[in-house]
């Protein structure tokens, strides 16, 4: 049986049990979350720490609303085409620089311990990536995403990962990436998180209901191409950073360059539970056991 198979007995089995135990509750507890989304935190945090996938404990760095570690990085909403003042603390021990995704924008170096104030440009509607420039930044892990706008309906967002404990635990060390080394990442997250417990996301478990329709910014900030599947819909892409082609397309199976966002829309016409899935075998998996990895679930209430 192939991947597709394996997918669909597993989903139907999840199904299943989530509906028995649930009963639906889980839909109606999350929607108040899901409509107030993250707003912008008045002061973001570098948090140097360690998270956990199945099994491997690695070192990381994540953007966080305060000082306190988590291993889920902070994506968040701001207003359409208006400036930003946020304040930026780097918690690690060497110098990191606030990057943004747009064109224009110049690196905002943050000295650790010493509180930065930068102001984020009027930004248009749509998705942009926010991150460390350093390589020690991107291999650890700090990487969000700034949602402007697109507000007039439920926005969920999934910020792909993959993860090589040896390269982490090097670049940690202060080591460095070596270039013509194979890169084998063992884990797989959408938000920092490895299937099953992508289901447990508020911001990335698309639940809605028949009739209604949703955003879902998707974005590439690991260290390999990724390609995810929808099964049950075509989403239309309204926006793509490194695919401005596609525009006004509708697709089911979309790639995702490194560095690459991208926001789609999905018009939910029918109910089920249909899982959305990297078409990259060991990208479903947790350290080589399937199925896990990047699987979430568009659930679609009757």
């Amino acid at each position: 049986m192939g991947c597709e198979g394996y997918l669909g007995v597993m989903i139907s089995s999840l199904d299943r049990a989530w509906r028995a135990r649930f009963g639906g509750v889980l839909l109606v507890a999350l929607a108040p979350l899901i409509a107030g989304a993250q707003q912008m935190p008045d002061t973001l945090w570098l948090v140097p720490g360690e998270f956990v996938l199945a099994g491997d404990t690695m070192p990381a760095l994540r953007w966080l609303p305060s000082a306190d570690w988590d291993t889920v990085n902070v994506s968040f909403h701001v207003a359409e085409s208006a400036p930003q003042e946020l304040v930026v603390v780097n918690g690690d021990t060497v110098d990191h620089a606030f990057d943004l995704g747009v064109e224009g924008w110049s690196p905002v170096v943050l000295p650790p311990g010493t509180p930065v104030g930068l102001t984020l440009p009027a930004l248009p509607a749509g998705s942009y990536a926010y991150g460390s420039d350093s390589e020690r930044g991107h291999v650890l892990g700090a990487a969000g995403l700034v949602i402007s706008g697109l507000n007039d309906l439920p926005h969920f967002h999934w910020n792909l990962g993959d993860w090589e404990p040896s390269r982490l635990a090097e670049v940690s060390a202060g080591g460095t990436v070596d270039p013509e080394a194979a890169y084998v990442p063992r884990q797989f997250t959408v938000n920092d998180r490895i299937f099953p417990n992508t289901l447990t996301d508020p911001f990335g478990h698309v639940q809605i209901g028949v009739g209604t329709s949703c955003y879902i910014t998707i974005a590439n900030q690991g260290s390999m191409d990724h390609v995810l599947h929808f099964h049950g819909f075509h989403v239309e892409v309204l926006q793509a950073t490194r695919h401005p082609e596609r525009l006004g397309w509708t697709k089911d199976t979309m790639p995702f360059l490194m560095g690459e966002v991208a926001v789609v829309r999905l018009d939910a016409f029918q109910p089920g539970m249909y899982p959305v899935h990297n078409h990259n075998l060991i990208a479903v998996t947790n350290a080589g056991l399937y199925p896990g990895g990047m699987i979430t679930h568009l659930n679609i209430a009757p």
